[in-house]
């Protein structure tokens, strides 16, 4: 069984990126102002960041799904960075996700 992961590199129309498996880990979207605030924390390393949250839904025959994903695609100025950034993004992702799954009703 493979297990998914959190963060990792890919590559957006020619541009690094950073996928986050958001959903899989916490069961919802990220918020406009959790998206912000990982801008944010980019910007104090970068000079521009393009996030991307996006929706999928993937089915099948005999399985329908839906994939929350945050793509931090990194300006050409990053390229080669994605090793040096991703900690930050994981970083952003544990605090983002541990934030909500402690709050009680």
């Amino acid at each position: 069984m493979t297990y998914p992961t959190l963060v990792f590199a890919g590559e957006r129309e020619g541009r690094p990126e950073l996928v986050v498996n958001f959903g899989v880990f916490s069961g919802r979207e990220a918020t406009e102002a959790e998206i912000y605030r990982l801008a944010q924390r980019l910007l104090e390393e970068l000079d521009s960041v393009e996030i991307v949250s996006e929706r999928r839904y993937e089915c099948d025959a005999e399985v329908e799904a839906t994939v929350h994903q945050i793509h931090v695609v990194l300006p050409g100025s990053a390229d080669g960075r994605e090793g040096e950034l991703m900690p930050i993004v994981a970083d952003w992702a544990h605090d983002t996700i541990g934030e909500r799954s402690n709050l009680t009703p």
